[in-house]
């Protein structure tokens, strides 16, 4: 590979230096290191979309914009402000309201912290940068894979203004305008606003509402000053409303569990496989942003080469979402909603100057934000009756219902077994997995981050320029996570210990008091012997002890040699059935809810002009995220702490069921020596980036090429993956890429008018160190350590959702229309080679490979109105976003596949 690279690095000189001269292509001017430079002089790796393009490419949001962008990749899950961007393979980000991404999004210069607040309509946009690679150096939070940009229009002292109305298929409407103009010789004015609706295009055969529809809108003011000729102020205040139905799921493979909602209980799932999208949900999902914000910017010349910048803001973020959650007609969830209100204030100051042959760039930036999270998880009405027939299933407790149909005895349902044994028989059905019960959280989480930062330019020669940047990040957080409702007695049984006192009164016939069994080891050496083996038996899984020679005698699994029972009957039951635990809340004895990190992030670079048109340059840079709190209710205390928890009486001491320790059943296993199955993780800790890259920039007389080799390693890379009744979150020890990137402008002059653009990217990528990484239970890598706990060894591994090949072909042609106007055509291919789709599910169960097509055709009038006929995913290409196993359905896969083919008529006219 470092060959190839290598040889791709020689490639790219000796391909510039072979292109004619003499440039046409429209030079692009970008922001993308804090100051204004041409896009060919700017020597990082840009990708930049601008306001033609976003508007001829039908670009509305951000989820849009991957499709020009090759190395940028946009994902939403189960809501619509469950949004992850990542660049170059690399961008954490889950549905975990305390997990922040590695790619910063930054609109008009201001950060936003959550990526849902990122996803209001383009309105009135001038571009969009993508920064490849760490920008710690200057962004001041979560840049550590990159940064997208987002730049709008300033006011302007003209009068001016755009209209626009689209209509499309599933009944998609949307209006848009613009309009701007001065108040006076200092004060100009910008207003905007988007209206954004479209039935959904999944059906649901639960007989409610369509998903997957957009009812949102927006709204942005912006006044301008220039009360001098050296001061400039900019004050935006936006607003927007999302209320939708997202995401609908398919179903891609179906587990054990299917046959029982459907043929027992009488309830629906979608099709495996199928790209019908077609769900099958008992409630509509809901889903609520409300985002507000008010910034201002202020740019002082101090002197002709020297510029003070402020921007700051304060921002509102309020996302609410209750979510259908277990992806069938029936009520197994009855309540699954969650809501994160986040108040931000950030501050950033920076001076920019330069001096002969030195240029400078210091600053300072602040961020603060408080969280709140309200998290509910209640069991709906069929709860019961379908975990009866999983337990009954699990237990080997069938009945004959017709010649050869047999179905789970729910009679013999260990669950109501135990109700029966624990309470009397009068409590069979009234305990255990009841509709309400549950849990429900309150957390909060505070977040102050403060960053210097400075980045130096020195011009050796005329053609060369040494470029040094520094940064100190210091990030410090506080989480409250104490405020625990629990209704779920169920979950808080610990199967161990009632499975023991089981075998030993089946095989002593004594009940299993503590006296009973310190009499019986104690009365001989073959009776402790006894003792020995049922404890041991009372950790062992049926399926492990009848691989080990075990048979099955009367529904136990006994040693043949022995008569003994080798196995617990009852952990069939976890841990599918105890999903809501006993938790431990924090700050408490042992944690106190607080982390702080800091980092130095730098970045060096040497920039060489091999010609007029041609430039290369030479950098190394790191990044920088802070630790990144798990706030679900599947936070779990380390390993390590779990003996001194106990010890302090806080371990699982929720208080749902009474004062002090609980031990359930993961914890008692663990305690016996069964890593991973009660302790977790409270956070995943700081990650950092680093990145050497060969890029070059040339223009010639017919296009130009944008191109860069590079290594990127991510060590402790932080990741949350869902196992299908919780998140697992942790630290990846290291992943690296060996990439190779370009980006083509060819304007052949045999075809006046026609554009074509070549965007291609090459990544070897591997986990160099993932040792206990969230895998599929029960799959290869979850068993190759001997115990089934969804943990397994992804060293030398291909991280999931990094293709090796992807890449972009598009042209746009225009040509005069008459002579009253240009009429033109654009359309774009989209490519990414076959990769596996997320990490804890094999790719030969999921997997996806990427070929679509978009397309339009336009008229431009010289009297500004124009007309666009648009077409995105012609081809009706199908794949898959994400997946994940399903919510309480052991075997069963879901995922989200992309929008199917959408098309429509968009009129606008400009004044």
């Amino acid at each position: 590979m470092k060959r190839t690279l290598l040889f791709a690095t020689t490639a790219l000189v000796g391909t510039s230096v072979a292109l004619p001269a003499a440039a046409q292509v429209d030079e692009i001017v970008v922001t993308a290191t804090k100051r204004e430079q041409t896009l060919q002089e700017v020597p990082i790796a840009v990708s930049v979309v601008q306001e033609e393009t976003i508007e001829d490419a039908q670009i509305v949001d951000a989820l849009d914009l991957q499709s020009i962008v090759p190395s940028l990749r946009v994902s939403q899950l189960e809501r619509t402000s469950n949004t992850t961007f990542s660049i170059r393979g690399f961008g954490s980000g889950a549905n975990n309201p305390g997990i922040e991404p590695s790619v910063a999004v930054f609109i008009d210069g201001v950060f936003r912290t959550r990526a849902g607040s990122a996803l209001d309509d383009l309105l009135d946009l001038e571009r969009v940068e993508v920064l490849k690679g760490p920008q710690s150096t200057l962004f001041g939070k979560n840049a550590a894979a990159g940064v997208v940009s987002l730049v709008t229009k300033k006011p302007e002292y003209t009068w001016g203004g755009t209209l626009e109305a689209t209509v499309g298929n599933y009944d998609s409407r949307i209006l848009r305008g613009v309009v701007t103009g001065p108040i006076n010789d200092v004060f100009a004015f910008s207003l905007s606003g988007a209206y954004n609706k479209r039935d959904g295009y999944f059906d649901n055969q639960g007989f409610t509402e369509d998903y997957n529809n957009r009812d949102r809108y927006s709204l942005r003011g912006q006044l301008l000053a220039q009360p001098t000729d050296t001061l400039e102020l900019r004050l935006i205040a936006d607003y927007s409303e999302i209320e939708e139905r997202c995401c609908g799921t398919a179903r891609v493979t179906d587990g054990s569990t299917g046959p029982i909602i459907r043929d027992i209980l009488g309830g629906e799932t979608p099709n495996p496989g199928a790209f019908d999208y077609v769900i099958a949900n008992d409630f509509e999902n809901n889903n609520e942003i409300t985002n507000t914000g008010l910034s201002l910017q202020a740019d002082w010349d101090l002197t002709a080469d020297s510029t003070l910048t402020y921007i700051g803001a304060v921002r509102r973020y309020d996302d609410f979402v209750d979510y259908e959650g277990d992806f069938t007609t029936l009520a197994l969830l009855g309540e699954n909603v969650r809501g994160v209100d986040s108040d931000t204030i950030t501050q950033e100051l920076r001076l920019v100057g330069s001096k002969d042959r030195f240029s400078y760039l210091l600053g300072g930036y602040y961020f603060y934000e408080d969280v709140d999270i309200k998290d509910s998880r209640l069991y709906g009405s069929d709860a019961r009756a379908y975990v009866d027939n999983l337990s009954a299933a699990a237990a080997g407790a069938f009945v004959q219902v017709a010649p050869g149909v047999f179905v789970p005895d729910t009679s013999q349902s260990p669950i109501s077994g135990l109700e029966a044994a624990l309470f009397g028989p009068a409590s069979v059905g009234t305990v255990f997995w009841q509709e309400g019960g549950g849990t429900s959280f309150n957390a909060t989480q505070k977040d102050q981050q403060w960053q210097l930062f400075g980045q130096f330019d020195f011009e050796v020669t005329d053609r060369l320029t040494l470029t040094a940047g520094l940064a100190y990040f210091n990030a410090d957080k506080e989480v409250d996570f104490t405020d625990v409702t629990r209704t779920n007695p169920f979950s808080d049984l610990n199967f161990v210990e009632i499975g023991f006192g089981s075998l030993f009164q089946g095989v002593t016939s004594l009940a299993p008091t503590p006296t009973n069994i310190a009499t019986f080891a104690g009365s001989s050496p073959t009776n402790a012997a006894i003792v020995q083996a049922l404890q041991s038996a009372s950790i062992t899984r049926n399926e492990d002890a009848l691989a080990s020679g075990g048979v099955l005698v009367n529904g136990v699994v006994v040693d043949p040699n022995t008569g003994l029972p080798i196995a617990n009957p009852l952990l069939g039951l976890f841990p599918d059935l105890q999903p809501l635990g006993p938790l431990t809340p924090f700050p408490n004895a042992v944690e106190d809810g607080k982390s702080s990190d800091s980092d130095t992030p730098f970045t060096l670079r040497a920039a060489y002009d091999l010609t007029d048109r041609t430039n290369i340059y030479l950098s190394y840079a790191t990044g920088f995220k802070a630790t990144s709190w798990n706030l679900t209710p599947d936070t779990r205390p380390v390993a390590g702490d779990i003996q001194a928890l106990l010890a302090a009486g806080d371990l699982a001491a929720d208080g749902a069921f009474g004062a002090g320790n609980v031990v359930p059943t993961g914890l008692a296993l663990e305690l016996a020596g069964i890593p991973n199955q009660y302790s977790g993780t409270r956070f995943a800790g700081p990650e950092t980036n680093k990145v050497l890259e060969f890029g070059l920039k040339t223009r010639f007389g017919w296009g130009s090429l944008n191109a860069a080799v590079f290594n990127q390693i991510v060590e402790d890379l932080q990741t949350s993956i869902f196992q299908g009744t919780g998140f697992v979150v942790s630290n990846a020890g290291e992943q690296e890429v060996n990439g190779l990137e370009f980006d083509a402008v060819i304007q052949p002059p045999a075809i006046p008018g026609l554009t074509i653009n070549l965007a291609g990217m090459y990544l070897d990528a591997q986990f160099n160190d993932f040792p206990n990484a969230s895998v599929l239970r029960g799959s290869d890598a979850d068993l190759a350590d001997g115990t089934v706990d969804g943990i397994g060894n992804l060293d030398g591994e291909r991280p999931a959702g990094v293709p090796e090949f992807s890449g972009s072909f598009g042209f746009d042609y225009r040509n005069a229309f008459g002579d009253v106007g240009e009429w033109f055509i654009r359309a774009d291919y989209q490519y990414e080679s076959d990769v596996q789709v997320v990490q804890n599910v094999p790719e030969d169960i999921l997997s996806r490979e990427i070929g679509m097509l978009n397309a339009s055709l336009g008229i431009n009038f010289d009297n500004g109105l124009e007309a666009m006929i648009w077409g995105r995913n012609l081809n009706e290409d199908e794949f898959f976003t994400s997946g994940f196993p399903t919510t309480l359905q052991a075997g069963s896969i879901s995922a989200y596949p992309n929008i199917p083919r959408t098309y429509g008529l968009t009129v606008r006219k400009r004044f």
